[in-house]
């Protein structure tokens, strides 16, 4: 039977949403080593979407890349670049974060001084040959660049700076990590310090986020001994020697909470502040970590990851890692380089990683595509009970790929991400890079109503109903446009590109069950495999 279905239906629950891959651009980097090593960041706001990436790379100095680094400003709804400048020559990536109308950047640089696009030079403290720190802002309706400082003036210990944020009044805070001390300090509208908080006993620091009262969380790593920050003292103990912490400061500057879990080498996981006073913690791991009263299983094959939800006080609500289909290995899955969660308005996270083979969720969520040689870009949407929603994963790369960053502030249910990528990458119907070439990626990945939708849509034509082994599909457009096959859960269990006549769509191994396939035109069809 042929059935013709237009968008009148509505079908599985009004509430459901699907992910759909609505552009995704791409920057040559120029480099053609390891591409485990350039770096790219990403944030986002309500009207600005900003990044900062490797264009070109020169030489490496310890384990980082430097050269030419780029700060773009992106439309977060189609992507158009808005404006660019040139930091160089010899620039490192570290952090960005957009607030209103201004965007801010961390970075390290090397040689007599740091280039700006404007012509200003920021010149070195110490000499050519030494690795020093800054941090800019940059107006993004004038191009102009309002403040830049080497930090390294002030703090010539400084090894890096991990994280930048703003409070809820939408004042800049950095955060220096010396060698066993962090620095989390507030600027004024120049660039000025006028607030410091200490924390002593760590190795590295993730990232920090303000809640909507001014508690501060902060996550990161140290070593057995005490950790000691907001006028208190907290004592630190594993076998190892290696600990993950996520800390809170009250709004007073206080200190909240303290919580650490043991770990096999010291690493920099990502805490982000919720709506309500929540906040979400995600990291890797290599053995079973426990976090309040909830152990994720390590990892079968390489390397595991965590995401977990916890209280003002400290108090995990849940804690969520890969599932076991089966004895054996099945995959792994590692997280983003940069920070690997972001929350949307709803207070749903999001988590980007890279995995190989088949990585489980629960449900019917899963990343990969089940080969152990197919390395993927994922991205995990997880509700705030901790219930995998969807899994969207790449097509596998020839090379490499190594997700760099996900941001979900735009405030309208999207999420963008940034990945370097080696050979073409693609993802959701949309191709960047091309063989033998480095690129940095950015995409937007928009929610998908699966409610009843205007008759004016585009319509699609499906047969047969029910479908077994394949499925044949005829657009009314003229043009191609990305497709999406999505199961009653949510996931997406097939991409591809509609178009103009006839096409024909494998659904060889999807188990039984109504589906939904949708284009990114708006037009959908009820699908029912058998």
């Amino acid at each position: 039977m042929r059935w013709f279905i237009g968008s009148w239906f509505s079908l599985m629950c009004g509430m459901c949403a699907a992910q759909q891959v609505d552009w995704m651009v791409g920057d040559e980097v120029g480099f053609d080593l390891n591409p485990a090593m350039p770096e790219h960041r990403i944030a986002s706001s309500s009207d600005a979407l900003v990044t900062m990436r490797s264009s070109t790379v020169d030489h490496g100095y310890g384990s980082k890349v430097y050269g030419v680094v780029a700060m773009d400003a992106r439309d977060p709804g189609s992507g158009e670049l808005t404006r660019s400048c040139l930091l160089g020559d010899s620039v490192a990536v570290s952090a960005t974060v957009v607030g209103e109308g201004v965007a801010y950047f961390a970075g390290r640089f090397r040689g007599d001084a740091l280039a700006v696009c404007d012509g200003t030079l920021l010149v070195t403290a110490g000499g050519a040959l030494e690795e020093e720190h800054f941090v800019l802002a940059w107006d993004l309706a004038t191009g102009d660049i309002r403040w830049s400082r080497n930090i390294s003036v002030t703090y010539p210990e400084c090894e890096d700076i991990a994280s930048l944020a703003l409070d809820p009044e939408g004042r800049l805070w950095y955060a220096i990590r010396e060698h066993s001390r962090a620095g989390l300090v507030r600027v004024d509208v120049d660039g000025m310090d006028v607030e410091q908080r200490i924390i002593d006993g760590v190795r590295n620091i993730g990232t920090m986020s303000f809640d909507p009262w001014g508690g501060l969380h902060v996550s990161g790593s140290c070593e057995n001994g005490a950790l000691t920050f907001g006028g208190q003292t907290y004592p630190v103990c594993s076998e190892n020697g290696y600990n993950m912490f996520v800390l809170r400061y009250r709004p007073d500057g206080s200190a909240g909470f303290a919580e650490f879990a043991e770990d096999v080498t010291f690493q920099d996981p990502t805490v982000v502040a919720t709506t309500d006073g929540h906040a979400y913690f995600a990291g890797s791991i290599f053995m079973p970590t426990t976090w309040g009263e909830h152990t994720v299983e390590g990892p079968s094959w390489g390397s595991g990851v965590f995401i977990a939800r916890l209280d003002s006080t400290g108090a995990f609500d849940w804690v969520l890692g890969a599932q076991s289909l089966t004895d054996g290995i099945t995959g792994d899955i590692g997280r983003a380089d940069g920070p690997c969660i972001a929350v949307d308005a709803n207070d749903q996270v999001y988590f980007l990683g890279v995995c190989r083979g088949l990585v489980h969720w629960g449900g019917e969520v899963n990343s990969g595509t089940g080969q152990f040689t197919d390395r993927c870009m994922t991205l995990l949407a997880v509700d705030s009970t901790g219930i995998p929603r969807w899994a969207l994963t790449s097509e596998p790369t020839t090379w490499g790929v190594e997700p760099q960053g996900i941001t979900a502030g735009s405030g309208d249910g999207s999420v963008h991400f940034a990945v370097h990528s080696a050979d073409p990458f693609q993802v959701g119907g949309h191709l960047v890079g091309a063989v033998g070439q480095q690129v940095a990626a950015v995409g937007r990945v928009g929610a998908i109503p699966t409610a009843v939708h205007d008759r004016a849509k585009q319509e699609l034509r499906v047969w047969p109903i029910p479908a077994a082994g394949r499925l044949w599909v005829e657009g009314s457009g003229t043009a191609p446009v990305p497709m999406v096959l999505v199961h009653a859960t949510g996931q997406v269990v097939r991409t591809a590109m509609l178009q103009a006549g006839t096409n024909v769509l494998d659904v060889c191994g999807l188990a039984p069950g109504v589906y939904l396939l949708r284009t990114g035109t708006g037009a959908a069809a009820r699908v029912v495999v058998e």
